[in-house]
């Protein structure tokens, strides 16, 4: 579940690649690839605008 601002956060994932997917019934689809090595703190922003 995200917070108010759409935030969220994943912990204790094991070190690999993952492709993240954003989606929004009005917008569509958004995809972006992350690759975590260690205990490393990635991000991954989407924005959806208005058609």
């Amino acid at each position: 579940m995200s917070g108010a601002d759409g935030a969220f956060t994943l912990k204790g994932l094991p070190p690999g690649t993952y492709t993240i997917e954003a989606w929004h019934e009005a917008y569509g689809t958004q995809t972006a690839t992350v690759t975590v090595a260690g205990s490393e703190t990635k991000t991954a922003d989407f924005s959806f605008a208005g058609k």
